[in-house]
């Protein structure tokens, strides 16, 4: 009997290390899923922040500006903020959200969201060198791709062939009128961010197209990266629009997906 209280004397002692570390471990778990939580509400909160902004068929006058006709289901949008240059929305995605452009700071909305508060979402963005007045040729468009699976995450999608065939339509409309317009998909494809040394195909490089020699090399190049033929081609003088997003399959944040689409009506 006394050997077996000794036993359990020891046991006893022996636990409240124990304790201790499934108390500490505990206690980052909970940690852990606090910020884990926090990061999906905020996302949450970030996505309906965005996509409630959407005009539904709201019948209002066009607004003139010094820059074009707004026209009116978007004057609501540019009165609160004329930093708004466009809407994207993507059937079978979340990919509902306003483009912004400020090509004075042309990553302002990298971390901000409409209100111009701070925002690690962001807002969806036009480069700046892509001009709607001009026009250029390629308008290249940015937005995050967020793990709670908001903002750009969802292009990620069109690398799948059976997600393209059902989804080849992006709705981008610029804010003025005559810039609405539905896209047909040519061409998806993972890239990355290379060095200036590198001599390949970078299609970072194209955002303000303007000539017929610049359209053709790139979409030789976009083409030639895409993970399937759309068979889709593109001709001088058509719209393209280019959504990029960061992707994962590169390190140190150089890992790119992108969806390239051209104006058909």
């Amino acid at each position: 009997m006394r050997n077996k209280k000794v036993k359990k004397g020891k046991r006893e002692k022996m636990s409240l290390p124990r304790k201790i570390i499934f108390v500490i471990a505990m206690m980052v778990f909970v940690g852990a899923a606090g910020v884990l939580a926090n990061h999906y509400i905020e996302g949450w909160r970030a996505q309906k922040a965005l996509t409630d902004l959407e005009p539904v068929n709201i019948q209002a006058e066009d607004l003139q500006t010094d820059k074009g006709i707004v026209i009116g289901k978007y004057a609501g949008l540019y009165t609160a903020n004329p930093d708004i240059i466009g809407w994207i929305k993507i059937k079978g995605t979340r990919i509902n959200y306003p483009v912004m452009q400020t090509q004075n700071d042309p990553e302002f909305y990298l971390r901000r969201n409409f209100k111009k508060e701070y925002s690690v979402s962001g807002t969806p963005f036009m480069d700046a060198m892509s001009d709607i007045f001009i026009p250029t040729c390629n308008w290249t468009i940015y937005g995050h791709h967020m793990k709670d699976g908001t903002m750009f995450k969802d292009l990620v999608k069109y690398a799948d062939y059976e997600f393209y065939k059902k989804h080849k339509y992006i709705k981008f409309d610029t804010i003025y009128k005559g810039g609405q317009g539905t896209y047909e998909v040519v061409a998806a494809f993972y890239t990355q961010i290379y060095s200036s040394e590198d001599n390949v195909f970078k299609y970072y490089q194209y955002p303000g197209i303007t000539t017929e020699a610049q359209l053709n090399e790139y979409i030789t190049g976009v083409k030639r990266l895409s993970e399937y033929d759309t068979g889709v081609e593109v001709r001088y003088g058509e719209q393209v629009i280019t959504l990029s997003t960061c992707n994962y399959h590169v390190g140190d944040g150089k890992g790119r997906f992108v969806v390239v689409a051209k104006r058909i009506k």
